[in-house]
């Protein structure tokens, strides 16, 4: 799986030599773990920022490829119930489990151009590499305790959305779901997948 990350982060930085718009994308991702187990650890939703730089390229004027890499969180949150000695439920601990991660996406997308405007749908594979893993008692303090192994994930990414050309900037917004592939594994041999929604607006040059 290191080969494959190293392969992707060269072809990332090689694209550019055959780009046609470069771009940056910033926006708010909606991630929640999914398992098949009894457990069901941080199934809620967690909200992050996030913030791509890509490139459109091979556009041709009904599709382009469009290749991003930058940072995105992953995860999801929990609500834990505590009891008093006598068992008597007293309270609730929210909790959010984090995962900082070096994203890498490439999708085809089709388009439907009328006149400067298009309107597309894409997909493709994507990658997170972590860079961190840290779980938060929101109101029990932080504890920064790495649960769940730094593994390598592989996944999809689907989208939709819209672009206007203006002169030789491009505006977009486009709206995403990025499943898991591969499965995340915590610390209690629990298998999870992550359920990403992602919605961000892009500013790009054409070259």
């Amino acid at each position: 799986m290191r080969r494959i990350s190293l392969l992707a982060i060269l072809l990332t930085c090689m694209l550019p030599l055959s780009a046609q718009v470069i771009k940056v994308d910033v926006g708010t991702t909606f991630s929640s773990m999914q398992d098949d187990t009894p457990l069901h650890q941080f199934t809620h939703t967690l909200v992050n920022n996030t913030t791509l730089v890509g490139v459109d390229w091979l556009e041709h004027d009904w599709f382009y490829l469009s290749s991003e890499v930058g940072y995105m969180a992953t995860g999801g949150t929990d609500e834990i119930v505590t009891s008093s000695e006598a068992g008597i439920t007293d309270g609730t601990i929210d909790w959010k489990m984090r995962r900082d991660n070096i994203h890498l996406n490439t999708t085809f997308r089709a388009k439907w151009a009328i006149g400067q405007f298009h309107a597309f749908i894409g997909a493709g594979p994507k990658l997170d590499i972590p860079v961190n893993t840290s779980i938060e008692g929101i109101e029990n303090g932080n504890e920064n305790l790495t649960f769940f192994k730094n593994e390598v994930m592989l996944g999809i990414k689907t989208e939709v959305g819209v672009a206007y050309d203006l002169n030789n900037v491009r505006f977009g917004i486009n709206f995403a779901y990025l499943p898991d592939l591969t499965r995340q594994t915590s610390y209690l041999n629990q298998t999870t997948r992550n359920n990403i929604f992602s919605l961000g607006v892009t500013v790009g040059y054409i070259l």
